[in-house]
């Protein structure tokens, strides 16, 4: 008979029984292990999704510059939920919110995904949640706004392109940190207005205002109570005909001659001319090579220099007034000579500056030249002078790395907004504008690209 002690060796090295027990608990939770495995790569692979909609979210929301708004609110969600179609992984509960945070937004996305197999271990569900932070890009920033003021932009025009000008500006500052953007504003028609403080500026010469005096003497047929008819004919703003009317003697008399006494003081209004010769296409002025001034002339309202001041370009913006006509060129030049920096203002940054400076011109003009220059004046009508002036000054910007919008506004003339076309750094820089709605769009438009979002976190 074995002893009680080799007996219970005997018991306790018999694991043939055991051994069938443990494979079957082990492989339980093998399988378990590998199913539940399952529900967390659904749960993972859903993440992964979530992040890229959320960042493309956060990229996508301010392309107007103000992440606070309604419009803001529906652009997450539309491409939010555009990146997520079809792709759920059967999630529930899919939620996403945006939030504003300086100079950018927060977009957080959650949703729970069901298990199929974490239920035998009593998981029922399994959350994620993402976030993505996008913050608007810290460049330096010029902008020149260089906007026609001519005739031709009287009433709703003009109120429109105020609107949108400003529209501009609200976003572009609101997506920048202070002091990181400079404005300046360039209103022009056949003329730029330097400013009446600049006329003894060592770049301008200006001659002195006069007065002068003689007799005019004309021939005419009507006489003193001669009854008055009537006259339909075309007038023209700008090179933009109109109906007009004009009244003239019914019953012509014998002709006499009438002289009158004449006195008029020619004054100095802050217009611009140019240098010669024709046309003058040299950014640089000073005491070697003034600008002259024309007296006598007409012109907008006077142009600011780069400022960090928003408020006080939209004021300027406000301040403008449809005068003279069409010189696409003499906008052109000083919204160049705004963001040089050489004379006369040498405000800008260095075209090669470092860190680099982003400077941009925004071309906006309701027509094609209706001016050109005629000596030291912008008084010509050599249409096809003005436009080769345009032209090359277009191509002299851009050669220094300054980044061109142009907008057509309400511009019927085909070879007018071909010329603008090709001013624009590229065709995704051109507007072609047929109403203030398009205009407001276009403005829009330019906020959006210059304050795109980069991903912070």
């Amino acid at each position: 008979m074995m002893s009680n002690a080799k007996h219970f060796r005997f018991w306790v090295g018999d694991c043939s029984g055991n051994v069938a027990m443990l494979f079957g608990l082990m492989i339980f939770v093998l399988c378990g292990s590998v199913a539940i495995g399952l529900d967390y790569a659904r749960a993972l692979a859903l993440r992964t999704k979530l992040q890229s909609a959320v960042d493309s979210a956060a990229l996508g929301a301010r392309p107007d510059g103000t992440p606070n708004d309604p419009a803001m609110i529906a652009r997450v969600n539309e491409n939010f939920n555009y990146n997520m179609q079809n792709q759920k992984y059967g999630a529930v509960a899919l939620s996403v919110t945006s939030t504003p945070i300086p100079q950018g937004v927060r977009v957080d996305a959650t949703a729970e995904v069901p298990t199929s197999f974490g239920r035998l271990l009593g998981i029922t569900k399994l959350p994620v949640a993402v976030k993505a932070e996008a913050i608007s890009a810290q460049n330096q920033f010029e902008i020149a706004l260089v906007l026609d003021n001519t005739f031709s932009m009287l009433g709703s025009r003009m109120s429109d392109l105020q609107s949108a000008a400003k529209t501009l500006v609200d976003n572009v500052d609101k997506a920048s940190t202070p002091g990181s953007v400079k404005y300046a504003l360039v209103p022009f028609s056949n003329y730029v207005n330097v400013g009446l403080a600049n006329r003894s500026a060592p770049w301008m010469s200006v001659p002195k205002d006069y007065t002068d005096s003689g007799q005019y003497c004309y021939t005419t047929t009507e006489w003193d109570g001669c009854p008055l008819t009537t006259q339909a004919g075309t007038c023209y703003n700008d090179g933009i005909p109109y109906s007009c009317s004009y009244s003239q003697c019914a019953t012509p008399g014998p002709e006499r001659q009438i002289c009158q006494n004449w006195q008029w003081t020619y004054t100095w209004h802050g217009c611009a001319g140019s240098r010669k010769p024709e046309a003058d296409l040299a950014v640089v002025a000073n005491f070697g090579a003034p600008i002259p001034g024309i007296l006598d002339a007409w012109c907008p309202s006077e142009l600011t220099r780069l400022t960090t001041d928003a408020t006080l370009i939209k004021n300027q913006i406000d301040a403008m007034v449809a005068q003279g006509e069409t010189y696409i060129a003499s906008g052109l030049m000083w919204g160049w000579r705004v963001l040089s920096p050489t004379e006369p203002f040498a405000d800008a940054a260095a075209y090669s500056g470092k860190p680099p400076t982003r400077k941009v011109m925004i071309l906006m003009t309701d027509g094609e030249n209706t001016k050109s220059q005629l000596d030291l004046a912008h008084e010509g009508g050599d249409a096809a002078a003005a436009d080769a002036a345009e032209t090359a000054l277009c191509n002299s910007i851009k050669a220094q790395n300054i980044e061109v919008y142009s907008i057509a506004f309400a511009v019927t003339n085909q070879q007018a907004k071909s010329r603008l076309k090709a001013c624009a750094t590229d065709n995704a820089h051109f507007f072609d504008s047929t109403d203030g709605t398009a205009l407001q769009q276009a403005f829009t438009q330019i906020s959006g690209s210059l304050v795109k979002l980069t991903l912070s976190r």
